[in-house]
């Protein structure tokens, strides 16, 4: 797994997926709206959880800095 989402961006995107969904689920909007909302929020919580994004990759875009320690 190539991770290329930062710690900062994934909470980010967390908080954003349960806003999202609850807009979807809870709002009173139509069904089209409330759909896309859960939708976009469910992706959003699996980006953040698997700290993949694949926009970023196709964009070769990264929020993770890879730090090397010696040990």
């Amino acid at each position: 797994m190539n991770r290329n989402v930062g710690p900062k961006d994934a909470f980010t995107r967390g908080v954003m997926a349960v806003l999202l969904a609850s807009v979807g689920i809870f709002a009173e909007i139509p069904g089209y709206l409330s759909f896309a909302a859960v939708l976009l929020g469910i992706v959003l919580m699996a980006t953040a959880l698997t700290r993949e994004c694949p926009l970023y990759r196709a964009l070769h875009i990264a929020t993770l800095r890879h730090h090397h320690h010696r040990v």
